[in-house]
Order: C-alpha cells, then sequence, then structure tokens
C-alpha cells in the first residue's frame, strides 16, 4: 500500500483536479466522491491533503465515516510541536460535555409532544389536555432558545461559521421555531381560553403548535445532515 509523507499528502489537495485525500489514525482516504468535500474543503474547515486526526477528536461523528470512503495509503507522520489556544481549549470542552446535542433533543421530543397532546385535545377538548399541550409547548420554546446558543457555539468552535447549506437552513429553522413559538405563549397570557376558541385567535393558536413540528423536523434533518454527512 502507498505511503504518504505530509509533503506527498499535502499535494492531493482536491483543487485544480488533484484527487482530495486526508489521513486519520494512520490511513489516507480519498473523499473526492462526497459532496461534503467540494473543492477540497469540508465547510470550510477541514481541508484536503491534511491530517485530521486532532481535528477528528472534537469533531460531532467519529470513525464511521470514513466507512464510505476508500483507504488509499498510509500516513507516516513527522513530529511537530503544538500549542492549544482558547478556541482549541473550548473545542476540547465541547467534545468533553456535548452542550448542543444534550440541549436539543428535549425541544425537539416536547415540540412532538405538544403537537400530539394537541391532537387529543381537538378531538376531546379538556382543561387537562389544554395544560399539556401549553406547559409542554412552554418548556419546549424556552429550552428551544438554549438549544439554540448552544447550537450557535458548536457552529463557531466547530464549523467556524460555515455558510454551508445545511447549516443555514437549520439556523433559519431554529429561528423561526423560536420566534412563532411566542406567539401561543402571549395568545395564552392574553386569554387563558384561547385553546377553546373556535375564532381566528384558536386557530392561530392550534395551527402555530402544528407549524412548529414541520420546522423543528426540518431543523433536526439538517442537523443530522451536518453531524452524520453522506458519501454523495
Amino acid at each position: 500500500m502507498q505511503q504518504f509523507s505530509e509533503e506527498e499528502l499535502r499535494e492531493y489537495n482536491g483543487r485544480d483536479g488533484m484527487p482530495a485525500y486526508i489521513a486519520y489514525k494512520g490511513q489516507v482516504y480519498d473523499v473526492i466522491s462526497s459532496k461534503f468535500w467540494k473543492e477540497g474543503s469540508h465547510f470550510k474547515k477541514h481541508f484536503a491533503g491534511c491530517d485530521l486526526s486532532a481535528e477528528m477528536a472534537n469533531a460531532p461523528h467519529s470513525d464511521e465515516v470514513f466507512a464510505n470512503y476508500p483507504c488509499v495509503g498510509v500516513f507516516i507522520s513527522s513530529p511537530a510541536i503544538t500549542t492549544i489556544d482558547k478556541k482549541e481549549r473550548y473545542r476540547l470542552w465541547y467534545a468533553k460535555y456535548h452542550p448542543h446535542p444534550a440541549a436539543v433533543h428535549f425541544p425537539i421530543a416536547l415540540h412532538y409532544f405538544s403537537a400530539f397532546a394537541d391532537i387529543l385535545f381537538l378531538a376531546n377538548p379538556s382543561r387537562e389536555y389544554d395544560t399539556a399541550v401549553f406547559l409542554s409547548f412552554l418548556i419546549a420554546t424556552v429550552m428551544g432558545l438554549l438549544a439554540l446558543l448552544t447550537g450557535v457555539f458548536s457552529w463557531w468552535i466547530n464549523y467556524d461559521f460555515s455558510t454551508s447549506k445545511p447549516f443555514i437552513i437549520k439556523l433559519i429553522g431554529a429561528l423561526f421555531t423560536l420566534i412563532i413559538g411566542f406567539i401561543p405563549l402571549v395568545q395564552k397570557l392574553r386569554n387563558p381560553d384561547v385553546a377553546f376558541s373556535t375564532g381566528a385567535d384558536g386557530i392561530t393558536y392550534h395551527a402555530v403548535i402544528f407549524i412548529t413540528v414541520i420546522s423543528i423536523t426540518i431543523v433536526g434533518y439538517y442537523g443530522g445532515k451536518i453531524t452524520w454527512g453522506a458519501k454523495k
């Protein structure tokens, strides 16, 4: 199997018609077939022609992503002296505690729960169902703010504010979900019986609850795209 030194690996940077090779744990992989490595760049954070072993330690995915790419050789690294800057310390902290994955799953689940409870309410209006819908939606919206903040933090330290499509769609979807989520909350505070209304206010109240399920699903889908990616 072919051996690559650091200097030789740098030639395979995915630009000007060159293949896109990356090194990971002593193996060299060809990633040119992936749409996430266009022009040898992965979300403008990782670049072909480099050893990504250290950087992958802070990535939101692990070794399984390399099953999609052919191994074309072995990497022979040379000793290097590295320093850890402030941003790298944030990355190490993030890799240890995973604040965004820990925060994001609760509001997603609660948005689904509130929509399910609202279906039960519409089928059989009652105070119990109304309370379940409101409280779960309230917690989902409040925790959605925390998920958004930790998501932006992750976007910064792990992806250098990449403007690739998955990030932009996820950000817009998260902001949209959070903003419209305040509509039912304000309505409920102004009129505790708004869920029982058959007028425009009641229709808006229930509609927003179901719309947030659609938007949070899109956010989750593109979050998965970022985390797991795909070969093509």
